[in-house]
């Protein structure tokens, strides 16, 4: 039977963070993060899993601090090279749950922003008889300009 699968909104995320095992720091992958839980990458470092509980430091530079919780370890994936663990948070103070629930809240409407300006530009797109005379796709801030991308030999 499943314990806590998230029921809250998943965010997408590729950032560091710090497993704190045994006093000894170890560093992770978040994969996607949420208000209950993470879930994180990491290479293989022993054949023996690991503990239970991990305490945990998942920097905000937006927030210019860190999150520290302790979790609890629901499952792990593991494979030739790396293993996959599903975290659920168990203590974290509430200046950082509410910092959390904050940047979850800010990430969410950014991701919900670009779905609305996808939707409105495939909407104005299909007005034209052919896609060539219509006008180009907005610029954003993360579009690849195609000047920097390199020749293929």
């Amino acid at each position: 039977m499943s314990i806590d699968r998230r029921d809250r909104f998943r965010v997408q995320e590729s950032r560091l963070m710090t497993e704190i095992v045994s006093e000894n720091p170890f560093a992770a992958s978040i994969v996607n993060l949420s208000y209950t839980g993470l879930y994180t990458v990491k290479p293989v470092t022993s054949g023996r899993r690991g503990p239970r509980i991990i305490q945990m430091e998942i920097p905000l530079p937006e927030a210019s601090e860190s999150i520290w919780a302790t979790g609890r370890i629901m499952f792990e994936a593991v494979g030739e090279k790396t293993i996959g663990c599903g975290i659920h948070f168990e203590n974290m103070p509430r200046s950082h749950r509410s910092l959390l629930g904050d940047f979850l809240e800010n990430r969410r409407r950014q991701i919900l922003e670009g779905m609305m300006r996808e939707i409105q530009w495939r909407k104005e797109l299909a007005a034209y008889p052919s896609p060539y005379m219509a006008p180009p796709p907005p610029v954003l801030e993360d579009t690849v300009r195609m000047y920097l991308i390199p020749e293929l030999a």
